[in-house]
């Protein structure tokens, strides 16, 4: 009702400098508390998108584990890329340098196109390997020099000794990433069939969609054309435990960060709770004159969000403007080295602005109907002759 407000405005402009000490201390608290939660989940967003776009740029968005399906991944519109791959442990050796990898078999024409990743040399070609960073810094390797690959899995049971193959580095992989750099190399399909002897073929294909279409979607898509015992993984199941742990940690993020609402909603309901003490016999009189008590109510929650509300909304104003510039002008450095970007990222979904609008109308709305619900349970002729 119009009058509630009216109510509400008169005790907001009250000059108890005590309430009002209060009241701008819960305006800070509300400011403060949208302000911390808006630039951390912003950052958080901002690392996952992108240790999710590195993660794709390497694995692709969809990895299915079946060599007799091509023809009906070419015929679906969605998909921008195919590898086929085959994958098996092997050994590099380089003198007395020894070191297990993941040895990955790929098609060298599509290899250019499919993977995102920082590379110092070429691609490789027939009786060329492409390794990591980390394996060349371990093994003392550079480009052009020559390597010996071993597949233990690969060799017939005897007396002879296990076939090594020669290959020649043609490039040097980065994608600064979990440890990718010192776990994965890359030969060619050709050279593949020749390493891994009891392979009858190709173990699979990696998939990369076009950016319109989700992967969680064109999974389900891709297993309704197929035989359901084909086993079909998206960049987030392959990745399971990293994906979960970083939601993990947001949510933890925005629990912790909330006990600053904590904080400013006891401010709020002290200031609140003081105004009203001071206001009591206005108050009874009120309801003297017939007030119900949810207009009792409506008037403490309409006063909470003028003390709280203004500073909530400027703290939710200055994040979102923080997120913004830095989004365009990337103003906020960080180092390089050990961050592998040089700027801090940020990102802001619609769905975290309205979940932060929410807790944060939680908490002014719990600290105002705690002071409304102790309010109305006073006596009126006790109120009536309150003495302040």
């Amino acid at each position: 009702m119009m009058w509630e407000w009216i109510v509400s405005r008169r005790f907001h402009r009250s000059k108890i400098k005590s309430a009002n000490f209060l009241g701008v201390v819960s305006m800070l608290g509300m400011g403060i508390g949208c302000f911390a939660i808006i630039i951390s989940v912003s950052v958080m967003n901002g690392f996952e998108a992108h240790v999710h776009n590195r993660l794709r740029g390497f694995d692709g968005d969809i990895r299915i584990y079946d060599a007799d399906i091509f023809d009906i991944l070419q015929k679906n519109r969605s998909i921008s890329h195919i590898m086929p791959f085959m994958e098996r442990k092997a050994v590099l050796e380089s003198g007395k340098a020894k070191k297990v990898v993941l040895l990955k078999s790929v098609d060298q024409s599509t290899l250019p196109h499919f993977y995102k990743m920082s590379l110092r040399g070429l691609y490789p070609k027939q009786g060329q390997i492409m390794i990591g960073q980390d394996i060349a810094y371990r093994m003392g390797k550079g480009i052009g020099d020559e390597i010996l690959v071993l597949s233990p899995l690969d060799q017939n049971i005897g007396l002879l000794s296990p076939s090594k193959k020669k290959f020649k580095i043609s490039g040097v992989f980065s994608t600064k990433i979990l440890n990718y750099d010192d776990t994965y190399a890359f030969i060619t399909l050709t050279d593949g069939e020749k390493i891994f002897k009891r392979k009858n073929g190709i173990d699979g294909y990696d998939i990369r969609i076009r950016d319109k279409y989700s992967a969680q979607e064109q999974k389900k898509v891709i297993g309704n054309s197929v035989d359901n015992k084909i086993s079909i993984f998206t960049w987030e199941d392959q990745n399971k435990s990293l994906v979960d742990a970083m939601r993990i940690e947001r949510y933890a993020t925005i629990f912790v960060l909330c006990l600053i609402f904590l904080v400013a909603s006891f401010n709020l309901s002290a200031n609140l709770t003081l105004v009203s003490m001071q206001k009591i016999k206005d108050i009874a009189m009120l309801r003297m004159l017939g007030a119900s008590k949810r207009s009792i109510y409506n008037i403490l929650i309409q006063l909470g969000i003028m003390r709280a509300g203004k500073g909530a909304l400027v703290g939710f104003l200055i994040g979102i403007f923080i997120v913004f510039v830095q989004q365009k002008f990337s103003f906020i450095k960080i180092p390089p080295d050990v961050y592998f970007i040089d700027t801090l990222p940020m990102k802001l979904y619609l769905k975290d602005i309205l979940l932060i609008t929410v807790i944060s109308l939680f908490f002014i709305f719990l600290a105002s109907f705690y002071s409304a619900k102790t309010l109305v349970k006073f006596d009126l002729k006790k109120a009536l002759q309150w003495e302040k």
